[in-house]
């Protein structure tokens, strides 16, 4: 059995034994995940966490979670990133805020940098709780796949309905408030024939940070992947008649393939960092390499615990988004056709459209997406 990595140095018998601890390095960053519940009160036709079930993160785990997660962001020099996700973390609010309160309090000890995020499909958001995330400055990630057509086909409600209307209901708090958010949506082939669209009504609603999110374990056959070709097209001319007007509209995995292609001369593949520079606790405590990868929480893909340490895996970044992978062929090490594809339609995409933003991307700060 392959030896554990401590998770922290106990009982030094000095200061000079005590784990190196690095500056802050500017863009190194670790993300650390927890799962603060496997309960939902949605069931997302594509949904990938597993059984909902009312099972919690203790305060223990979340503890000890944060020893962890700032001891290895102090080892790597980088600044840590604290997301909360689920099933739906909103419906642990407390734990939550209590969790973000310890973080921004340990972070201020140590003068480290922090970034705290979550992930959530807005229906449980109040006023109240978003002025509370913007006092902690906890990022929020809102789960929304743009028009109501698009959005009601892939995430309803647990007992059934729509669930369109909370969501744009916390949509509007967003971008009321002063709270730092940007949208998830997912694309699917049961909704992608509308996605330009759902991009252009988005914007309408005030949101200028779009992740669009590939379901890589749907069915794409020949019919929906032409037709995520043409939406591509699409959206990157509603980003081009943006930029046009003065105004940069951030729609990923675009603007990260249009950023190398600037910078190196064509675009890199994405790569998912699980297990290096991304990782994730479930409420049991086990460690896995990103939130998408704990599932079940039954263990099999787990690197480690929270009480001993980790098992660092063997796949390395250069292999992509190893979720993905698993989602499409079976094998973490193996990207599928139907992701090789999109990787190059980008590409194509992006070098075109760089080339028709031309100079004015000069006056354009263009970063990856970050909090």
């Amino acid at each position: 059995m392959p030896t554990l990595v401590p998770l922290r140095a106990r009982g030094l018998a000095d200061a000079a034994q005590a784990p190196a601890v690095s500056a802050p390095r500017p863009g190194e960053r670790l993300e650390l995940g927890l799962v603060l519940t496997h309960a939902c009160n949605l069931a997302c036709t594509y949904c990938y966490t597993g059984e909902k079930k009312r099972v919690r993160m203790t305060a223990g785990i979340a503890a000890t979670a944060l020893d962890f997660g700032f001891d290895a962001a102090r080892r790597r020099g980088a600044t840590l990133q604290i997301g909360f996700f689920g099933g739906e973390p909103l419906l642990e609010q407390g734990l939550l805020v209590a969790i973000a309160e310890q973080a921004r309090a340990r972070a201020a000890a140590l003068d480290w940098p922090l970034q705290l995020q979550v992930t959530t499909n807005g229906t449980l958001l109040s006023a109240a709780l978003v002025e509370e995330l913007a006092r902690l400055r906890v990022h929020v990630a809102l789960s929304l796949d743009g028009t109501r057509a698009q959005h009601e086909a892939g995430r309803p409600l647990a007992g059934g309905g729509s669930s369109y209307d909370a969501t744009l209901a916390g949509l509007r708090l967003l971008v009321d408030s002063s709270a730092p958010f940007d949208v998830i949506a997912v694309v699917d082939p049961c909704n992608v024939a509308e996605l330009a669209g759902g991009v252009e009504a988005m914007i309408d609603d005030g949101v200028e940070c779009i992740t669009l999110n590939m379901n890589w374990g749907a069915t794409w056959d020949d019919a929906a992947q032409d037709e995520l070709d043409r939406q591509l097209e699409r959206v990157a001319a509603i980003v081009l008649a943006w930029v046009r007007r003065g105004r940069w509209i951030r729609v990923q995995p675009l603007e990260s393939a249009l950023r190398s292609v600037l910078e190196l001369g064509h675009a890199v593949t994405s790569s998912c960092a699980a297990g290096s520079r991304r990782l994730a606790v479930a409420p049991s405590g086990r460690i896995y390499g990103c939130a998408r990868a704990v599932g079940e929480d039954d263990g099999r893909a787990a690197i480690g615990d929270v009480h001993r340490g980790i098992v660092p895996p063997s796949i390395v970044a250069e292999h992509g988004c190893t979720c993905a992978n698993v989602e499409e062929t079976g094998d973490p090490m193996v990207a599928g056709r139907i992701r090789i594809r999109h990787d190059r339609a980008l590409e194509q995409l992006a070098v075109r459209l760089a080339a028709a933003i031309g100079d004015s991307f000069a006056h354009i700060l263009v970063t990856e997406q970050g909090h």
